[in-house]
């Protein structure tokens, strides 16, 4: 089986305007979303972002009969403290065959806003590995940990100045991500357009030598223009650190795809 992204946006994202029938142009026989569910502080008067999933299951089923395609169902979990009754239930009345967790704001911003471009670079990567953790701890229903280092992708951390400000932090995230079973995503938007390559780079080996063994590759596509972006390049690093398969998921059970005639006796 070919793998085919595992991180992709369309317009039933809030932050995408691409539509479905775009990518599936590109796309082999299989392909799926991964669309925003974002939660954030109750008194936020911008609301929730929630998947229309009625609309979104008849545009999927609309596109299999017109194709002849698979198309599987996709949520990003944009955790927030404190929101873990209405997250799950949300995933209670919703099927889905893969969901990935994320951690996109703090109580007062996303990580992603320009103002974190103008913070102190170490306070931000402190308090943004201390939230992951606190919310890995509290949520952990998903298949995937997507973007690790979303919340320094503004910055200009190197290696070094990571593992020092944040490395036992990582590391215990990385822990219980092996621990509920969750894959680590190798997101290439972080890597090449944001230039954390060798946050990557460090990171899988620990994921790896904790015991890791789930790893998938998603382009964190908002458009079709950014669609499996830069998958090559990330197969060669899982290749670097020995690391010769990648995983999809369907209806939340992982499958493996080889990715060359390495035998790695992985046992799970």
């Amino acid at each position: 089986m070919d793998y085919y992204d595992q991180h992709v946006h369309t317009n039933f994202s809030f932050d995408s305007d691409e539509k479905m029938a775009a990518y599936l142009k590109l796309a082999g026989e299989n392909f799926v979303s991964t669309e925003h569910l974002d939660y954030k502080a109750l008194d936020d008067k911008s609301g929730d972002n929630l998947i229309d999933y009625e609309a979104y299951s008849r545009e999927i089923h609309r596109l299999e009969e017109e194709t002849g395609k698979h198309i599987f169902k996709g949520v990003e979990i944009g955790y927030f403290a404190g929101r873990e009754p209405e997250i799950r239930a949300y995933l209670q009345r919703h099927d889905f065959d893969i969901k990935l967790l994320s951690f996109h704001r703090s109580p007062d911003f996303d990580f992603d806003d320009a103002i974190v471009s103008q913070m102190d670079p170490l306070k931000v990567a402190d308090q943004y590995y201390r939230l992951m953790w606190k919310g890995i701890n509290a949520f952990h229903d998903a298949d995937v940990l997507a973007h690790f280092d979303y919340g320094v992708r503004k910055l200009n951390l190197t290696s070094g100045m990571f593992e020092t400000t944040a490395g036992v932090l990582l590391t215990n995230i990385l822990k219980l991500a092996v621990r509920y079973n969750m894959a680590f995503e190798l997101n290439t938007t972080s890597m090449y357009k944001y230039h954390n390559i060798g946050l990557y780079d460090y990171a899988v080996e620990i994921y790896k030598q904790l015991g890791g063994k789930r790893y998938t590759i998603g382009s964190d596509a908002h458009d079709t223009s950014q669609y499996m972006r830069n998958y090559e390049n990330a197969v060669d690093m899982l290749k670097a650190h020995d690391i010769h398969h990648v995983n999809v998921y369907r209806k939340n059970a992982m499958i493996i795809v080889p990715l060359d005639d390495v035998d790695e006796g992985i046992k799970y």
